[in-house]
């Protein structure tokens, strides 16, 4: 899984112009934001949770294309 994630962030990085590491965040970010779309559907985190841990994980993982997921 690590070299598929490592293959995704390369190819992410030379598709946006970004680092290795701003595109390991943006795959991270995207993992995350997954995950709590599953959440959600299972009714294990409302609307409102999703919104606030979304806003954490922004923080956290910094994606550079953040205003494009809104």
């Amino acid at each position: 899984m690590e070299s598929e994630m490592k293959k995704i962030a390369t190819d992410s990085a030379k598709l946006h112009g970004m680092t290795k590491e701003q595109s390991k965040c943006e795959v991270q970010y995207k993992m995350a934001q997954k995950m709590l779309d599953i959440l959600l559907r299972r009714g294990i985190v409302t609307e409102e949770e999703r919104k606030e841990i979304d806003e954490l994980n922004r923080q956290s993982f910094s994606p550079q294309l953040a205003k494009v997921y809104v």
